[in-house]
């Protein structure tokens, strides 16, 4: 059993970040998103804000379909502008997520019932461009992009542009 206590390495200290980074939450997925933004985006760890949760950005495509889910989320996202000061906003997505493919959920639900001919990464593309959108609309003070990230043919994950 470990300790009740830890002390950290280092102190406390807030070296200010003003970049938002909205990504899926899922365990499996996290070391590939640090790496993405370490070595592609040049944003070390503690260098951004993380807003991780199940199906990452998604929160903010379903307004029409749990408003209160996307009111949450976008009150998230201001709160973070506001008072984090985040000039740069960057939602990344992944192949895979199991929120999408859970028929529980919206985005799942929306594919089963044949969602326009679209395949399941094709949609979560499509809801990442949305989410882009709707950001750059409500929010004009930040930059705002999307990737989404899917498994190449040599079994390593493609962190692609979107938006």
């Amino acid at each position: 059993m470990a300790p009740a206590e830890y002390t950290s390495k280092r102190p406390l200290e807030d070296p200010g970040s003003s970049v938002l980074v909205v990504a899926c939450s899922a365990h499996e997925f996290q070391p590939y998103l640090r790496e993405f933004l370490a070595e592609h985006l040049k944003l070390a760890d503690g260098a951004y804000n993380l807003l991780a949760v199940p199906g990452g950005p998604q929160f903010l495509t379903l307004s029409e379909y749990l408003p209160k889910f996307a009111w949450a989320g976008q009150r998230w996202v201001s709160f973070a502008v506001d008072k984090l000061q985040v000039r740069r906003i960057v939602l990344v997505g992944h192949e895979g997520c199991a929120w999408y493919a859970d028929e529980r959920f919206v985005p799942a639900l929306l594919h089963a019932l044949g969602h326009g001919g679209q395949t399941l990464s094709d949609h979560q593309r499509a809801d990442l461009e949305h989410a882009v959108a709707s950001l750059r609309a409500s929010i004009p003070a930040a930059a705002v992009e999307a990737y989404f990230a899917a498994k190449g043919g040599d079994s390593h994950l493609v962190f692609a542009r979107v938006a």
